[in-house]
């Protein structure tokens, strides 16, 4: 099973003590993808971006602490970086971690039932992949199988 439970496994964590940095020093490094020359890599700050994370889970969001906020994107690029990793849990919400496509794995409920099975209030993807859902549920059959009440939001970009 590649589910883990939040409450298991941190049981089994040892405590560590907090490491202070600045607010200006580097929170990571994404690199560009090269499309349009060689890549670039990107810093972030610790500061800046906390702040702005933070902000946006509330101001644009609506997400309240607590809540559950699903970006389905790649956590290599900065918005499934920033909003799969670090938003939701300086927001105090509970973050989903998914690997793979919005069909296919098993098939173009994938999105629904991770919604369901989680609780999902708002759910951050692109176009492309609800594109790719309704290509191959185009009548919303496995949509119709899933309990979608908690899902409050969806937001779209890309």
């Amino acid at each position: 099973e590649r589910d883990l439970d939040w409450q298991q496994e941190y049981k089994k964590a040892l405590p560590h003590a907090c490491v202070p940095v600045l607010a200006t020093d580097p929170l990571y490094i994404l690199y560009t993808s090269g499309t349009t020359g060689k890549p670039k890599g990107v810093v972030r700050d610790n500061g800046g971006h906390a702040v702005a994370l933070k902000y946006s889970m509330s101001a644009i969001y609506n997400i309240p602490q607590g809540g559950v906020f699903w970006a389905a994107s790649d956590v290599g690029w900065v918005v499934g970086h920033s909003y799969i990793v670090y938003a939701p849990l300086i927001h105090g919400c509970t973050t989903i971690l998914f690997e793979g496509k919005p069909v296919r794995t098993p098939n173009p409920g994938a999105f629904w039932r991770v919604c369901d099975e989680y609780k999902v209030d708002a759910l951050f993807s692109a176009p492309t992949a609800f594109r790719a859902i309704k290509k191959e549920d185009p009548e919303g059959e496995f949509l119709k199988q899933y309990d979608l009440s908690n899902l409050k939001t969806i937001f779209m970009a890309g």
